[in-house]
């Protein structure tokens, strides 16, 4: 029997690989399952040092695996706790390894808010289809608003946020406030009937719906299908600011620009109002430089023209040329000064220099010189001849001196 199963299958390409049929079973439920709301209890929650979580979600029947990462864990608001009935959205997945499929969790909630939830979820899956998020629907903001409608409650510490802003940053253009509920029953409807009347209203640059934090329930006006249609089709720019930087409402969506909170909206409006006045500081810096600078250099000019004009004149001129014959002067009699010097140094030497080498001297050293009878200074020996007579002169006189 077992030889003739084999038989069957010659073709060695129609087995699987262990891996290669894994990864088939894991490319089929990611792309045949759509992603899903799972509900179920947190059984065997397992907290990784890394901050992934790991449970089972179940009911009383069966059980699933699920993984919350990190990432999606930190934008919870709250931390999941053993045995808690939640609610789980997600795509399936398979984890290849160990073969095992499980929920890959993107978000979840406890399962009392859960309803609310999944209504917001599925209205904005509704109207995503419906291409009204698309950001090629979304208009331009204008960069320097200066008449701007506010959709707020009077009372509400997100105008007094608004107005403060816009004050702080010296922002001087006109805010309207367009009064209305921003929670309870009546809130869509007032929402939708501020919402016209500022489109009514003339002039109008920019529109803002702005309410402060809170619970999911505070904030649902926010969600309203009629208010979040009404605020995308709107034909003057919309700005969202509702909650928190956490909180999400589907208006955020709907509007040209969602602003994490109400102040950041007043931030976002005036921050070119803030570049155009640091822009006219600087320009009327430069402004104020430039007749300074001007008349410096104005001046500068003026002194060196009048330099010059002196320097041209006839009597700068002989200033010039008595001043040149003055320096000619010094430097020739410096000059004539140097040669006397010089001069008088060298005769002096040449006046010891004879001196030393003068008749006087060489007698005052001991020697003495001889004359023959006709008075001639005698040079040589030979020239002394026995029983002549010569003069003998010495430095203390002169002797007649007769030759043995």
């Amino acid at each position: 029997m077992q030889t003739d199963l084999f038989e069957q299958h010659e073709d060695r390409s129609e087995i699987w690989k262990v891996s290669d049929l894994t990864r088939e079973i894991k490319r089929i439920l990611e792309t045949e399952f759509p992603v899903l709301w799972v509900r179920g209890e947190i059984s065997n929650l397992r907290a990784h040092p890394s901050g992934h979580r790991y449970f089972v979600l179940k009911d009383s029947h069966c059980q699933l695996k699920a993984v919350l990462f990190r990432g999606d864990a930190s934008s919870l608001g709250y931390t999941p706790q053993e045995g808690e009935e939640c609610l789980a959205y997600g795509e399936l997945t398979l984890y290849e390894p160990r073969g095992e499929y499980q929920l890959r969790i993107r978000h979840m909630m406890q399962d009392g808010m859960g309803n609310m939830r999944l209504h917001f979820e599925r209205l904005k899956e509704k109207l995503l289809k419906e291409g009204l998020f698309e950001e090629s629907r979304k208009k331009t903001l204008p960069t320097l608003a200066r008449r701007v409608a506010i959709i707020s409650s009077a009372s509400g510490a997100a105008l007094q946020d608004f107005l403060s802003i816009l004050k702080r940053r010296g922002w001087n253009g006109s805010v309207f406030l367009f009064n209305s509920p921003v929670q309870g029953k009546d809130a869509p409807a007032g929402l939708s009937e501020a919402l016209s009347r500022a489109v009514s209203f003339s002039g109008i640059d920019l529109v803002v719906l702005a309410r402060g934090g809170g619970s999911i329930e505070d904030l649902w006006a926010f969600n309203d299908e009629r208010l979040v249609r009404q605020v995308a089709s709107c034909p003057i720019p919309t700005i969202s600011a509702v909650g928190h930087q956490t909180d999400f409402v589907l208006t955020d969506f709907g509007a040209d620009f969602r602003a994490e909170t109400p102040s950041a909206a007043a931030e976002w409006i005036s921050s070119e109002h803030v570049r155009l006045l640091k822009k006219l500081e600087e320009l009327g810096t430069r402004l104020r430089e430039i007749p300074e600078d001007f008349l410096s250099r104005s001046h500068d000019r003026v002194q060196l023209n009048e330099v010059r004009l002196k320097n041209c004149s006839p009597s700068s001129r002989i200033e010039m040329q008595h001043q040149f014959l003055d320096d000619l002067e010094s430097r020739m009699n410096r000059t004539i000064e140097s040669f006397f010097e010089r001069a008088s140094y060298v005769l002096e030497a040449l006046g010891r220099r004879l001196e030393g080498n003068s008749l006087k001297s060489s007698l005052n050293k001991g020697f003495a010189y001889f004359k023959d009878k006709d008075g001639n200074i005698m040079e040589q020996a030979k020239a002394l001849k026995t029983g002549s007579t010569v003069q003998a002169t010495l430095k203390d006189g002169t002797k007649n001196l007769k030759v043995l």
